[in-house]
């Protein structure tokens, strides 16, 4: 009987259902990427969630984790394994939907700190050199944060080696995610106990069928949607390539009808001022290619 295909953590439909399924698990990792210890949550309540094994939609193609921490700090995690291009007005964007939550008539004094945190398996600038980086609006002279409502931090997978100390957990989580069978998974969860909950929550979701059916749909979504962005480039860089070829000629037939012309005025066989009629420009301007 051939083994199951493993859907690990990095794969958005599992990484939300254990999350949903596991309260322990999801305060341990909200802990970890709010830099707090775990003692000081109160209260952790996600406010999207799924009908596991539901089929999930089109229109549903962000599976985003948001929550509400101790009752006034709204928090929205997005798993991103593929590089889809845009994260940063991207990010922007899911803060924004997260932080417009006041109901018609409240006051803006009722609006919550809001984080909005990327779990990234590419890194997010080219010479970005930060595992985990938090990003805020300053003043650009004297760095003072202008409100500490807004808050973008992420957590770039591909950049494990470069944590700091006291990123340990994070350290831990981004294995998790990078885990690729079971086994890794266990040995990388280690003895704590809420690891191996993590652990436990994963295999039980796994063994049904429903489950199992959207993490393949959600993996199937992904590779449709880079099918066609790879589609698209190709199609563009052959249009280009068209357009350049064509465009390349059209200069050359110019740049050699010129250069001929310009041989006449060098062998006297018509003036300058014939030449510059032809090619419509200045006498002045021939004269400087002469």
């Amino acid at each position: 009987m051939a083994e199951k295909k493993f859907y690990g953590m990095s794969n958005d439909y599992m990484f939300k259902a254990v999350m949903q399924e596991n309260k322990a698990v999801l305060i341990n990792l909200v802990a970890a990427l709010m830099r707090i210890g775990e003692e000081r949550i109160v209260s952790c309540e996600i406010t999207n969630p799924i009908e596991l094994g539901r089929n999930i939609s089109s229109k549903d193609c962000i599976l985003d984790i948001k929550l509400i921490l101790n009752g006034d700090t709204i928090i929205n995690i997005e798993l991103q394994i593929e590089n889809e291009g845009y994260w940063p007005e991207r990010s922007l964007f899911y803060w924004s939907r997260a932080y417009d939550h006041l109901e018609e008539g409240e006051n803006y004094g009722l609006l919550k700190p809001t984080y909005q945190i990327g779990i990234i398996d590419f890194s997010l600038f080219k010479d970005s050199e930060e595992f985990f980086s938090e990003y805020k609006i300053l003043n650009t002279k004297t760095g003072r944060a202008y409100t500490d409502k807004l808050c973008i931090r992420v957590l770039d997978l591909t950049k494990i080696n470069l944590a700091r100390e006291g990123e340990e957990e994070l350290v831990r989580w981004a294995k998790i995610f990078k885990s690729k069978t079971m086994d890794e998974l266990r040995q990388v969860a280690g003895s704590k106990e809420v690891m191996q909950k993590m652990v436990v929550t994963l295999a039980k979701l796994s063994e049904e069928e429903k489950i199992r059916q959207q993490c393949e749909a959600r993996e199937k979504n992904e590779r449709d949607m880079l099918s066609s962005y790879a589609f698209g480039m190709e199609q563009g860089m052959e249009k280009g390539l068209e357009l350049g070829i064509k465009q390349g000629i059209e200069q050359g037939i110019d740049q050699g009808k010129e250069n001929a012309i310009l041989d006449l005025v060098r062998d006297g066989i018509i003036s300058v001022e014939v030449a510059a009629e032809r090619l419509n420009k200045s006498v002045s301007e021939l004269e400087q290619s002469l």
